[in-house]
């Protein structure tokens, strides 16, 4: 197959990837994969594979027998398995092109032109905005491929589309990214680019640094707590205090729950504590299933019942196929068995990447690696994990582990040629 065939693929996954489309980006994938699928494939990461494959599986089987309508398992099947044709094909189309930068390249780029529309939009209704919420729907809630394109251009050694030609360019492309990062205004995207950085300098290995980096990580969690905490805000705060006070109410929504009946008074904290919320819904349905739903779940096309009503899209709902927080997605889905497999794809990831083997190049990508576990542990908790459009810590690890195969096998054909000239 020409490489024009397998690069333009890419630009396709990516971009599809980048729009928010689970169906696109699904198809997409299932494509790149067919057109660039290889026999030969790493056993570390076809384990991996597997452990994905099982979740799915779990999940058909716990849905046998049960009417769920058609269309909602056909969005399950299509939820849960996305992640895992996206990760084939991410590691088998760059395996496939030749260049080891191809991949950095396209990232960048793409990423390059989203920011660029992204700050065209603030610019135009620069009169309009009165708000942090109006600001963020400008250029939607989070855009997670300017984070993938920023730990390329500041944790990795590898050129830029433009470093090659122009190093004002290149820091061009470098602002521009950076400051449409920041003006999505997203918790989520922060901390993510702040666990590359711990991850860049090595904090997140098993060893004396990742004590260091645990204490770093809490003396800054401490001092930015304490300054936020000091704020003076509510929840009528406007412009920038009304994006403090979402900020202070971080672990709320996340962990702090509430009865149905308080919501009745005032819906505002229904909001505020939504994402704990929706995950007590999911697990008090499990425990009113009975032993069967904890141990493989709902199955698919299962919906969780809130007891009470939201709006999202416009549109009035009193349950809804998936929640937030993905721990408990997968385990209202899969029960306590698919569970197990999902937190053990993380950590086998974590744990077999703690090397400091090899090349320098082995290391970068390991601390890339060990990185995006925790990416995807984090993610879990606000954004539904991999299972969520536009979530690229599923296709940077496929990109990754192809990248470093890739690499090792260049500097075993150097070793080759070395010896073959003593």
């Amino acid at each position: 197959m020409p490489q024009f065939v397998y690069k333009t693929g890419l630009i396709l996954l990516v971009l599809l990837l980048s729009i928010y489309s689970i169906e696109l980006s699904f198809i997409t994938s299932i494509l790149v994969l067919i057109l660039s699928f290889s026999s030969k494939i790493n056993f570390n990461f076809i384990f991996t594979v597997i452990l994905l494959i099982i979740i799915a599986v779990i999940g058909f089987l716990s849905s046998y027998g049960l009417k769920y309508p058609p269309f909602d398992v056909l969005k399950d099947v299509i939820y849960f398995i996305r992640p895992i044709t996206i990760l084939l094909a991410s590691y088998f189309v760059v395996k496939r092109i030749k260049s080891k930068t191809y991949v950095f390249n396209v990232v960048i780029g793409i990423a390059l032109f989203f920011a660029i529309k992204h700050l065209a939009n603030i610019l135009f209704h620069l009169p309009q905005i009165d708000s942090y919420v109006y600001l963020r729907g400008l250029g939607g809630k989070q855009n997670h491929i300017e984070i993938v394109a920023l730990i390329f251009i500041f944790f990795t050694p590898f050129k830029t589309p433009f470093k090659k030609y122009d190093k004002l360019l290149s820091a061009l492309t470098t602002i521009i990214i950076f400051s449409s990062f920041i003006l999505y205004l997203s918790r989520t995207m922060y901390i993510v680019l702040f666990i590359f950085f711990l991850g860049h300098k090595g904090y997140l290995f098993l060893n004396r640094r990742l004590i260091k980096g645990l204490f770093l990580f809490l003396i800054l969690s401490i001092i930015i707590g304490v300054s936020i905490s000091n704020v003076d805000t509510n929840r009528d705060s406007k412009g920038f205090k009304a994006f403090m006070y979402k900020v202070q109410n971080s672990y709320g929504e996340l962990f702090n729950s509430m009865d149905t009946s308080e919501i009745v008074n005032d819906r505002r904290l229904l909001w505020e504590h939504w994402r704990a919320y929706e995950a007590q819904k999911a697990i008090e349905q499990i425990g009113e299933n009975g032993l069967k739903a904890w141990l493989i779940g709902l199955g698919f096309g299962s919906q969780i019942e809130l007891d009470t009503y939201v709006l999202l899209e416009g549109k009035r709902f009193t349950e809804v196929p998936s929640i937030h927080n993905g721990f408990v997605n997968v385990l209202f889905k899969t029960g306590i068995i698919g569970f197990i497999f999902y937190i053990s794809f993380i950590i086998f990831i974590f744990i077999n990447h703690q090397k400091f083997r090899y090349s320098n190049s082995n290391i970068l990508f390991n601390k890339l690696l060990v990185a995006t576990s925790l990416y995807m542990f984090f993610n879990s908790f606000v954004i539904t994990g991999f299972f969520r459009s536009g979530e690229f810590s599923i296709f940077l690890y496929g990109i990754l582990i192809a990248s470093k195969l890739k690499e090792n096998n260049v500097l075993v054909k150097e070793t080759i040629v070395e010896d073959e000239n003593l």
